[in-house]
């Protein structure tokens, strides 16, 4: 291969780093719910009515696809663009701090035998690729300031800058990070399409 290529797409990706954040989360929340959210589904009149009364802690998540520049995989690509730092930016503005994250993946194999994870700090990223050698499907070694050095860094950082959210609230917040991430800075009724959107985990303490 003439340049690094993912082997997956950002929705298989999103099958490993789900239940992986989710299992760091509920070491702090009692309640951890992910979705995806659309305007006429988790947006909707019944929604709002069902939760009503509830506020949230809200993070975010961009999945990341892990890209190989050749078969035997022994360095894994990934790319973090501007749009999802800007996207991210936003986020943290409201109260909702957004991660990305990508399994360190090289094959089928890897990815189905719980990889390990790696999540970066959009709000101090700039936009560039991070080359993460591999050996026999473990990370050699990590060293830069964008990623979290562990778990618990990670879930400090989250703790720290979550804000209570009511859903509508949520829900305006997440239209101004989608347009955000489409390099607009205007608001559009339909900010819920195209673009880069995150997966959001619904959070309480009990």
């Amino acid at each position: 291969m003439n340049k690094s290529t993912s082997f997956i797409c950002e929705r298989t990706a999103e099958y490993v780093l789900i239940p992986a954040l989710k299992q760091i989360l509920q070491k702090k929340y009692e309640f951890v719910t992910p979705i995806f959210p659309w305007i006429t589904r988790e947006g909707s009149n019944i929604s709002k009515a069902v939760h009503e009364k509830e506020k949230f802690h809200i993070v975010g998540l961009y999945p990341r696809r892990p890209k190989l520049a050749n078969a035997e995989g022994t360095e894994i690509h990934i790319k973090i663009n501007r749009e999802i730092i800007a996207g991210a930016k936003s986020a943290l503005e409201h109260g909702i701090p957004v991660v990305a994250g990508c399994p360190l993946a090289n094959n089928f194999e890897t990815l189905g035998s719980e990889p390990d994870c790696i999540w970066f700090n959009l709000y101090e990223s700039t936009s560039e690729n991070y080359h993460i050698e591999m050996d026999n499907g473990h990370m050699k070694s990590l060293l830069h300031k964008h990623i979290f050095a562990s778990e618990e860094d990670l879930l400090n950082y989250i703790v720290g800058n979550c804000n209570l959210l009511s859903l509508p609230d949520a829900l305006e917040a997440f239209k101004g990070v989608k347009m955000k991430s489409r390099g607009l800075g205007y608001y559009h009724p339909m900010a819920f399409m195209g673009g880069y959107k995150p997966v959001y985990f619904l959070m309480k303490i009990t």
